[in-house]
């Protein structure tokens, strides 16, 4: 399980970095809607606008 939720952090960080932290086009990335994004967000305690340029 530790394995997974590692990967999920890398893969938000590296698509937030992509999109300058546009979450929608992270999550459309991602193949999730915006709802679901932000709770994966959450769940990694990640912010987007820590991402912003």
């Amino acid at each position: 399980m530790e394995a997974r939720n590692q990967f999920e952090l890398n893969y938000l960080r590296k698509l937030l970095q992509i999109t300058k932290g546009n979450v929608t086009h992270a999550a459309r990335m991602a193949g999730r809607n915006r709802t679901e994004f932000y709770k994966l967000l959450s769940r990694h305690e990640l912010d987007a606008n820590d991402f912003k340029e």
